[in-house]
């Protein structure tokens, strides 16, 4: 497959590194949260697969297999080990684009990829280790098409093409501003200006690139700076970034504090063509802030479930 704009490219930029496990403390109103500080993280410590939440896939009828689901990646992804257990052939080469460069790999055909009813048919997978992605597989937005997705994570679930969960006092709903390059951009800010907000279903990582940066530094919205950190992506190399704490990241009605970011030059969001103002890719480290998050592509909206601080 051609890596140039006009085609469809596949890219992915699922980091594998911790930044520190979130959880929301007690909302100061019903849309701000303060995100707790975290420790800084070991290079390349990966995060526990059992906070990764997957859905269950069937390969030509056979399984199921854990997959996670990333709204980042353009092209599904199969393991290298399930391609050698279902005895799939291996066909031609493809460019992966990942949060540190260009990348030529391996694809296969296959004939069904499953989640319950919902099947896909002779769909062109990037073949990639099975120990770079820690599951069997990633269903991107080639499968996932505009079927909406519900990331629960108080139930620790993630579903594909299921129901808008009821919506209450406790949702707040943020409108998608625009589409680029397959992408589904929230309009954001922070302190001194606006940004590109993008909820990457498939990074552990939330990640800024270097305009976001200046702007906040420009600001005073970085409070504290802790370290260099490498995040490892799908494709085994490394990205050297900086960890540090933005001190508020705004989506629609939604203000977060204390935010962990991973700033440096991403080759996604240059290829993406959202490299010249600010921009973010929001990770479910900061994403499991909610009890859940709905992505509601048919109506261009994300539906953020707050905690319920009832009794708290």
């Amino acid at each position: 497959m051609d890596s140039s704009r006009g085609s469809w490219p596949t890219f992915s930029r699922r980091a594998a590194i911790a930044v520190g496990a979130l959880a929301a403390a007690p909302a100061l109103s019903a849309h701000a949260f303060n995100l707790p500080e975290t420790p800084p993280p070991d290079p390349l410590k990966r995060l526990d697969t059992a906070r990764r939440l997957t859905v269950e896939v069937s390969i030509d009828g056979e399984g199921p297999y854990p997959f996670l689901v990333d709204t980042g990646a353009s092209t599904s992804v199969i393991s290298a080990d399930l391609v050698a257990a279902r005895g799939l052939k291996v066909g031609g080469q493809t460019n992966l684009h990942s949060i540190t460069g260009v990348q030529a790999v391996e694809t296969v055909v296959v004939d069904e990829v499953g989640v319950g009813r919902r099947i896909r048919r002779h769909l062109t997978m990037t073949v990639l280790p099975a120990e770079n992605l820690e599951a069997s597989g990633i269903l991107g937005l080639d499968w996932l098409g505009s079927q909406g997705l519900l990331l629960d994570f108080a139930a620790q679930k993630m579903r594909v093409g299921a129901g808008l969960p009821y919506r209450d006092g406790r949702t707040v709903t943020v409108p998608i501003d625009m589409r680029q390059n397959g992408l589904s951009l929230l309009r954001g800010g922070v302190p001194g200006g606006s940004a590109l907000v993008f909820l990457d279903t498939g990074s552990t990582t939330t990640v800024g690139n270097m305009a976001l940066l200046e702007l906040a530094q420009d600001n005073r919205a970085i409070i504290s700076d802790w370290t260099d950190v490498a995040l490892r992506s799908v494709t085994g190399q490394v990205f050297n970034g900086r960890l540090a704490t933005l001190k508020l990241l705004r989506m629609g009605d939604i203000r977060l504090r204390n935010v962990p970011v991973v700033f440096g030059p991403v080759h996604t969001f240059r290829y993406w063509g959202i490299d010249e103002g600010p921009a973010i890719l929001v990770g479910s480290d900061v994403m499991r802030a909610f009890d859940s998050v709905s992505l509601d592509f048919a109506r261009n909206q994300v539906h953020f479930r707050v905690h319920d601080t009832r009794g708290a």
